[in-house]
């Protein structure tokens, strides 16, 4: 089977024990899911670069009995072109009835960068004695700047279709498979595919992340930029320039972790700058206390792939100031973020560094204008759905700012038009205050929730297997789902389910084990439900 040479390297460790055991057979089951998995974690698939993946689900598709490929265009570059489409027929009882589609994209997040194929990956008992999947060096189960994504999400899914292609329990019943592309980044496979491809009108998206949980509606979006001028001058004579860099917080998804309280390292050295800068906080008082300086911005960015819809995790600035200040300044820092450690938990993580460096500086008139703007430019939750104060409706994440080119983007979400509408008119207006256009790109609809046949038989599933009442919810990041809906016009039945991955699009991401089996068995249960023979 693929990827049984990777498999073996798995290794069974807790957080305080060296690694000892090789990995046994039931810790990631079922054996099929395993070992797509596993292969897949071998091969380069970041969004718009996913043609390794392509060949693969192309690969084991040829050799499963029965299956058609309706769409595969090896030598396509529009992402609607890119996607793939299988489908196997009924047989038996099951010949004349209509298809279930399942889908699942093949590109992931790579973080900290692309350079991270064949992923280096582990297993790992926690304390509490689950067992969990993850990538990078060990010591990463506990320092996230040492793993990378493990690209679960939504790898684990494409493996899931698979292994149900495989699966001789289910190969009367007549199924489709949809594949799509760059879902991490524009959504284009599920935006832009031909609507003639897909013919199922029962559609489950695997592509969740809480195992005992159906989705059945999520939030849409837009990018928002901000674009403006800046004045530079040459860096006065006698000052020094420092780079402060903010790393090790722990990031996450943009729309699943807006609301867990994590910071944003473009916040963070933002609020560190205007409270050192003299012309914005005058302390500049004979105290022991942080002082302020006379400061000019030279550089402020993001430092790893400036993805929208993760939480900037590090970001770095350089600044000038007086030479003479610099051992003072170089304390105040210290202390400053010892202190931010403290009162930012669960960011423990936190890592600061300061060190000289040379180069030009932005005027201080446009430092300061600089430094309000990204002070006052909305991140975090906005406003949380009427009723439901658990849900978050609306949210903003400041997502990047590039200096060279001065451009900041922000990655918008709302399940409600209006209120995504009142969130932009007021980006605009911070804007304006800062002679700064701000404009809008890459949006996505909403998926509006709908009861349905499909929602009341999943639930059903998931009441005997999970025992919950009722597990069905709406989340507030984005899913393909959304533009398959909007591209059916609401006539097709919807949800998305998954196992349990914690910290996607971080180092941190992992995926626990037994929720893999779990999972298989409701999303065959739930297929085989969907075709039941009234009496």
């Amino acid at each position: 089977m693929p990827g049984t040479e990777v498999a073996s390297e798995l290794l069974l460790i807790s957080k305080t024990e060296e690694p000892e055991l090789k990995i046994l057979d039931d810790f990631f089951e079922p054996k099929a899911v395993h070992d797509h998995f596993m292969e897949l974690t071998t091969r380069y698939h970041p969004s718009g670069e996913e043609n390794q993946v392509r060949e693969y689900v192309m690969e084991c598709a040829r050799k499963i009995e029965g299956v058609e490929v309706i769409h595969y265009d090896s030598e396509a570059k529009d992402p609607g072109e890119r996607v793939i489409v299988l489908r196997r027929k009924g047989s038996g009882d099951h010949a004349s009835d209509p298809y279930v589609t399942l889908q699942a994209h093949m590109d992931m997040v790579c973080s900290p960068d692309k350079n991270i194929f064949p992923l280096k990956v582990f297993g790992y008992l926690d304390n509490e004695g689950a067992k969990w999947i993850k990538a990078g060096d060990n010591d990463s189960i506990t320092d996230p700047k040492k793993g990378t994504t493990l690209g679960a999400d939504d790898g684990i899914g494409v493996a899931t279709i698979l292994a149900i292609l495989e699966d001789n329990n289910l190969k009367d019943y007549p199924i489709e498979c949809f594949f799509t592309v760059q879902e991490e980044t524009d959504m284009g496979g599920a935006a832009n595919f031909d609507k003639s491809l897909l013919i199922g009108r029962k559609y489950i998206n695997v592509d969740a992340e809480v195992v005992d949980t159906i989705i059945y509606g999520s939030a849409g979006g837009c990018n928002v930029q901000y674009g403006g001028n800046f004045a530079l001058s040459s860096v006065p004579c006698g000052y020094t320039n420092l780079k402060l860099s903010i790393s090790g917080l722990l990031g996450g998804h943009s729309g699943i972790n807006i609301n867990s309280g994590r910071l944003n390292a473009i916040k963070v050295l933002t609020e560190i700058l205007i409270r050192f800068n003299k012309r914005l906080t005058n302390l500049d008082v004979e105290s022991e206390g942080i002082k302020s300086y006379d400061l000019r911005l030279i550089s402020l960015q993001r430092d790893e792939d400036p993805i929208s819809n993760k939480i900037p995790s590090c970001a770095s600035a350089i600044i000038a100031i007086p030479g003479g200040d610099k051992e003072e300044f170089v304390n105040d820092f210290t202390a400053y973020c010892e202190a931010l450690k403290v009162q930012s938990q669960p960011e423990e993580n936190l890592v600061y560094e300061i060190k000289e460096i040379t180069q030009n500086s932005l005027d201080e008139a446009s430092t300061d204008a600089l430094l309000c703007l990204l002070q006052q430019i909305p991140h975090g939750v906005i406003h949380m759905i009427p009723g439901k104060t658990s849900l978050v409706e609306t949210s903003s994440n400041l997502a990047n700012i590039a200096l060279q080119n001065m451009l900041i983007n922000a990655s918008n979400r709302s399940s409600d038009a209006n209120s995504m509408n009142a969130l932009i008119q007021m980006q605009k207006s911070i804007g304006e205050l800062f002679k700064y256009s701000v404009g809008t790109s890459d949006s996505y609809p909403p998926w509006e929730p709908s009861n349905s046949d499909l929602l009341d038989k999943a639930q059903n599933v998931y009441k005997e297997i999970y025992h919950k009442e009722d597990a069905a919810t709406v989340i507030h990041a984005g899913l393909e789902c959304s533009y398959v809906v909007q591209k059916y016009d609401g006539k097709i039945d919807c949800i998305s389910i998954g196992p349990t991955i914690l910290n996607p699009h971080t180092g941190s991401e992992c995926l626990k084990a037994d929720t893999v089996g779990t999972f298989y068995n409701a999303v065959t249960s739930l297929i085989q439900e969907l075709f039941q023979k009234s009496a």
